[in-house]
């Protein structure tokens, strides 16, 4: 790495975090998962307590699940429950505007859904999957559990009062946060044969407590962010390092008129690096910006050169070469969102990372 010239540099920021947007576009599996997708045509329904036909490839496998969805309010009802959603709790959503919610219970009032994946789950492959799930803070919710996951199913299962089917994938805590969201997350190896998932809890003995003490009874849940992806053919690695990879990657900030991968940036790509080699991918394609320095050759020579330093990097550690494109764009794209001032020294010295 070369030295600061002057006191203008900038600190180098490397931040993965869920607010950002994704540099990954590789496949899920869920479809609508995190339930935004509405079915234009349902503009009426028998009764509010039946409102999850709002939300499009998702049916009710159990019972009479809930959509949390501003779409709700323009249905019409032909029976009406005056403040019925809101009796749950206020929670956002973990993104968007949508989340579902659903009860566990050790009865035949236990609520679930269900959709058809994106495409079959192919033998042998391994998968993985999580959810993002938070207990609702209304009054309904007498307690908490770790039984709510994923089942995964070649039909539409058919659950009746004596069904006892174990989750495949379940939480491995008491999900008891009215506040914030928990990730309900593990490794699944397929069959073959699964063209469906659903989500809930589908036996009679949830592992659960009170939250005020005694036996348990009913927990409602929300539901945000559902995923499951392809994963490459690993052995031997460990589903809670799995579950504590960053999934979502902001871009590469660098130092003004830096482009080589110096030890921070290194760091950075590292993540990356233990998501290509987990996780099924197609292509890499990384973008080299650099900050307006107005002479247009500079620009375009230290964007290529951000871009070129890392996919060198990336095949030096493993990565296949046909599989990556690489480009520099000069200050031509500047970054976007609320709050950037793309006037800002540095702002837009970066590489994106884009991963299908």
């Amino acid at each position: 790495m070369n030295s600061p010239k002057s006191n203008l540099y900038l600190l180098l920021i490397v931040i993965f975090s869920v607010c950002c947007s994704s540099s990954i576009n590789a496949q899920n599996l869920i479809p609508n998962p995190s339930f935004e997708d509405t079915n234009a045509a349902v503009k009426k329904l028998k009764h509010e307590m039946r409102n999850f036909g709002v939300i499009s490839h998702w049916k009710s496998l159990t019972n009479t699940p809930d959509a949390h969805h501003p779409a709700v309010s323009e249905v019409k009802f032909d029976h009406k429950a005056p403040g019925f959603l809101k009796q749950f709790g206020p929670q956002a959503p973990r993104t968007g505007e949508s989340k579902v919610g659903l009860y566990v219970t050790g009865n035949n009032t236990k609520e679930s859904i269900v959709t058809k994946l994106v495409s079959p789950l192919k033998a042998g492959k391994y998968y993985y999957f999580h959810m993002y799930v938070s207990l609702g803070e209304g009054r309904v919710s007498n307690s908490c559990t770790s039984s709510i996951g994923s089942y995964f199913t070649a039909r539409v299962p058919r659950i009746t009062e004596t069904s006892t089917y174990k989750l495949h994938i379940e939480s491995s805590e008491m999900i008891c946060d009215t506040k914030e969201w928990t990730k309900v997350c593990g490794v699944y190896k397929a069959k073959g044969t699964e063209k469906y998932i659903s989500l809930g809890y589908f036996s009679d003995t949830p592992n659960g407590k009170s939250l005020k003490g005694g036996s348990f009874s009913d927990a409602y849940y929300y539901i945000d962010d559902v995923e499951l992806r392809e994963m490459q053919d690993v052995q031997g690695v460990a589903v809670d390092n799995i579950c504590n990879m960053a999934l979502d990657f902001s871009d590469i900030e660098y130092l003004i008129g830096e482009s080589e991968v110096y030890e921070e940036i290194k760091e950075a790509l590292d993540s990356y690096l233990q998501y290509l080699k987990v996780f099924k991918f197609d292509s890499i394609k990384i973008v080299g910006h650099a900050n307006d320095s107005e002479i247009q050759f500079e620009n375009e020579i230290l964007s290529s050169a951000r871009a070129g330093f890392v996919k060198d990097y990336l095949i030096e550690n493993g990565i296949d070469e046909t599989l990556i494109e690489y480009v520099g764009v000069s200050n031509t794209e500047p970054k976007e969102g609320e709050g950037i001032d793309n006037l800002e020294l540095g702002s837009n010295a970066r590489v994106q990372i884009i991963i299908e």
